[in-house]
């Protein structure tokens, strides 16, 4: 508009000169995102484009594209899974953080038993774009493409509109209150350049285009673009790729950082640090008494090593693999004495981990008798215990004052930044109840102990914390 009012005012040069400089600020942000998007499509070259499959009683590899549901792939150790396929044979520990965050890799077996529950916690099924780090084995495509789960959150994605960032609500702004000032201005100059200047009607139209057009900020667009592309220039050579310039005024204005916390500001090395039992406070600093089997420490360490989904092993790279809490749980009940070898062949069954009960539990023969042990988050667990563990096997009541007790205790360590889970037991007899269910075996529990673990964070996170909080305060 600047640009037409420049021309009808005689001012042609300038109509021009104003043409030219929204053009050249457009071809430089597009220049801009173009690299960005190209960054993106290079990435994405590092997607699966072929796949072993079985096809006609051989095997083929093929287009991904070429794969349809009913199609028996192979996956073996540096992988990245082409499409949601159910396990058929063999196991697989597979890197999940794509879809869940979670940091370490997760096993996924064939014989994984219930087939029931949500998809994506499904113990046998290989999901796309997820990697094989390690194992091998046989599985059938069931899902691909847009239909997958990383292709629904694809989806998800792809529904979100463009949202302008605070920099070009400012700059609209901005624009907007110019703009009414020019017109304002150029609108007032007309009767006031008539009747009290005395100039022609033609002479103070065109003096009011002349407001009109120099009260418009050339130089504003290109000067941001040049700044935020700097901005660009500066992310990129740290390794950090913006597709749009804008967002580098938007990362300027961030003022709260959502981060996850277990790999990312933590080394995901848990460890057991201390252990709470009616004895007293085990600490793991150092070399830890071994405790009498019947006391609560003992019983607490041989109820860890029952009700536990994970096992200490050595992995080929020479590093421990399993759960990290199950890993730091079974190595304090190591330190106190207990042995880890046939805890799977002493289970009769299982309640497996819930997220929204918060708890898991096991049924387990020690000796003639069959024992529940569970463990989980302690207000899940306090709720379904009667007694505390006592000397000698002789359990009193769980009462009121120990319930207080253990909660003051529980917010207290996690007020430390620790993670805090109960133990508890109880003794069924020689047989298994008919038609046990979870929620009989996971009550008129007896508390062994709470165990704390710390996962500690990483050398440069108290730096970045520090750095984030000065530019805070820079800011405000």
């Amino acid at each position: 508009m600047a640009a037409v009012l420049a021309v009808f005012s005689g001012s042609a040069p300038l109509g021009v000169a104003i043409v030219i400089v929204i053009l050249l600020n457009a071809a430089f942000a597009f220049v801009q995102e173009r690299h960005a998007e190209q960054a993106v499509e290079a990435l994405a070259a590092f997607l699966p484009t072929r796949a072993r499959v079985a096809r006609q009683g051989t095997t083929e590899t093929v287009d991904v594209r070429s794969l349809v549901p009913g199609d028996v792939i192979f996956l073996t150790e540096g992988d990245r899974v082409s499409a949601d396929a159910r396990l058929l044979s063999g196991s697989l520990e597979v890197d999940l953080s794509t879809l869940t965050g979670e940091s370490v890799p997760v096993l996924i077996r064939f014989d994984a038993g219930s087939t029931t529950g949500p998809l994506i916690e499904a113990a046998d099924i290989a999901f796309s774009g997820t990697n094989v780090v390690g194992g091998d084995a046989t599985a059938v495509v069931f899902a691909r493409g847009m239909h997958t789960e990383l292709g629904r959150i694809a989806a998800l994605s792809q529904r979100v509109g463009h949202e302008e960032s605070p920099l070009e609500k400012q700059v609209k702004r901005v624009a907007w209150l110019i703009a009414a000032v020019a017109v304002a201005m150029g609108l007032a100059f007309v009767p006031l350049g008539t009747l009290m200047a005395g100039l022609s009607l033609d002479d103070s139209v065109n003096f009011a285009i002349g407001l009109l057009v120099a009260n418009v900020p050339e130089g504003l667009l290109p000067t941001i673009t040049l700044a935020l592309a700097v901005g660009v220039r500066t992310l990129a050579r740290q390794g950090a790729l913006v597709k749009r310039l804008s967002a580098v005024e938007t990362l300027g204005s961030t003022s709260v950082i959502c981060t996850d916390k277990t790999g990312t500001l933590t080394m995901n090395r848990m460890r057991t640090t201390r252990l709470w039992t009616p004895d007293g406070v085990v600490t793991f600093d150092g070399a830890v008494p071994v405790p009498a089997p019947d006391a609560p420490a003992g019983r607490t360490a041989r109820a860890v090593v029952a009700c536990c989904g994970a096992e200490i092993r050595i992995s080929s790279t020479g590093a421990e693999s399993g759960d990290p809490t199950e890993v730091a749980l079974l190595h304090a009940a190591l330190s106190l004495g207990a042995a880890t070898e046939d805890a799977d062949g002493n289970r009769v069954s299982q309640f497996p981990f819930d997220s929204e009960l918060r708890r898991m539990s096991t049924v387990d023969r020690i000796g003639d008798t069959l024992h529940i042990h569970a463990k989980g988050a302690p207000e899940e667990i306090f709720d379904r215990c009667k007694r505390i563990a006592g000397p000698a096997g002789v359990d009193p009541a769980f009462t009121s004052s120990d319930r207080e007790f253990t909660a003051n205790l529980v917010r207290d360590w996690a007020r430390e930044g620790l993670r805090v889970l109960a133990v508890a037991e109880r003794d069924i007899g020689a047989g298994t109840p008919p038609g046990l269910t979870r929620e009989g075996a996971e009550s008129d529990l007896t508390l062994l102990g709470i165990a704390a673990m710390l996962d500690p964070s990483r050398p440069e996170v108290g730096v970045a914390v520090v750095l984030a909080e000065n530019r805070a305060d820079m800011l405000a």
